[in-house]
């Protein structure tokens, strides 16, 4: 782990550092604003001499490893000197003490500097009413799962992601049929007519995003697509103030695949739309090659939003350009259960007046 050795004397209260007061004339933590003397200082971060006779024996002997240590990095936070601890994909993060915002140069800078951004558009304010106005159309949450409390732990992140350009030339085979139906006097007729269809074309690609971060997951970042490129703008450090963000730790090779997929996918449907005027069109062979492929890496908004509910854990994403927001919502048994009672008595209460009118 990468930490300077410095000497410095910690707030009993909160353990940010410590500087002096010229008015105070005494030590004063610019995290909690406590102020101390400085004998008291010196006195609480000294080692104090045991005098009992306990002996402890400590079960946990393993190490970090020196993998791990070097995947963390410390900084020092540079409104109230805490120390924030980042893992080895952190470019922003806010300081533990003083809720600062705190960007790792190095991080962003030479091979990992992305090549753009998309701002955030959608305030953390919008996106806690939009989530709030998700949760009341869903009749069978559980009460308070969209309490205050859980909507302040909605985070802004910028997500590293890898955007996919490519020219691709398709050519498929397709099955197609027409079906017509009659009658005449007693007998129904049916003709079914099939014809052999070809096509090829060519097309572009430009900005197929795959998401770089192998904490996100893949399915539920695509839910929210898409971005409007056209108001990236170039990388600034400035932009991540504020915010959470990570840099890549998936390769752009490795996102290669999922996209091929997703190429041959779209070019396989925008093939069959020219398949008009048939009952049934069934793909039996297709084929794409691509040319001129190239990734290239930047940012993107997300707000996100981990709940917990009877020790599961649901993920809530939101766009933060377009506002667009999907996730998993978990059904209270309880409401299942009074929902069903209200459906019994509505019935019964129907039948009840039946058997009085009738």
């Amino acid at each position: 782990m990468d930490v300077a050795n410095v000497m410095e004397y910690k707030c009993p209260c909160c353990g940010a550092g410590l500087a002096f007061g010229e008015k105070e004339q005494k030590l004063k933590c610019g995290s909690c604003g406590n102020s101390f003397e400085i004998d008291a200082v010196k006195a609480f971060n000294e080692p104090q001499e045991q005098d009992s006779d306990f002996c402890w024996e400590t079960q946990q002997q393993q190490q970090m490893s020196e993998e791990e240590t070097q995947n963390l990095r410390s900084i020092v936070c540079p409104s109230c000197g805490g120390e924030i601890i980042a893992d080895g994909q952190t470019t922003a993060t806010f300081c533990p003490y003083c809720d600062s915002p705190a960007v790792i140069p190095g991080r962003v800078s030479g091979a990992l500097r992305p090549d753009g951004v998309v701002p955030f558009q959608v305030t953390k304010e919008d996106a806690k009413a939009a989530f709030k106005a998700l949760c009341k159309k869903k009749k069978l949450l559980p009460r308070g799962f969209h309490s205050q409390q859980r909507l302040e732990k909605i985070a802004g992140i910028y997500v590293p992601y890898w955007l996919y350009d490519c020219d691709c030339q398709a050519g498929g085979r397709f099955d197609a049929t027409r079906v017509r139906v009659w009658s005449t006097g007693d007998y129904r007729y049916t003709r079914t007519d099939h014809y052999l269809l070809l096509r090829n074309g060519s097309m572009g690609f430009d900005g197929i995003p795959m998401d770089g971060s192998a904490k996100m997951d893949d399915k539920l970042m695509e839910s929210i697509e898409p971005y409007d490129y056209s108001q990236m703008v170039g990388f600034d450090s400035a932009y991540l103030t504020g915010f959470l963000a990570d840099k890549y730790d998936v390769e752009a090779k490795a996102g290669q695949e999922r996209i091929e997929q997703r190429v041959r996918k779209t070019a396989e449907d925008l093939l069959r739309e020219t398949c008009v005027g048939y009952d049934t069109v069934l793909t039996t062979q297709f084929r794409v090659s691509t040319q001129h492929a190239k990734s290239r890496y930047v940012l993107l908004p997300v707000w996100m939003l981990y709940s917990k509910y009877r020790d599961k854990t649901y993920i809530f994403a939101m766009n933060g350009q377009t506002g667009k927001i999907t996730g998993t919502f978990p059904i209270c048994p309880t409401r299942v259960a009074e929902w069903f009672a209200g459906i019994t008595a509505g019935v019964a209460l129907l039948a009840t007046l039946i058997q009085m009118l009738f």
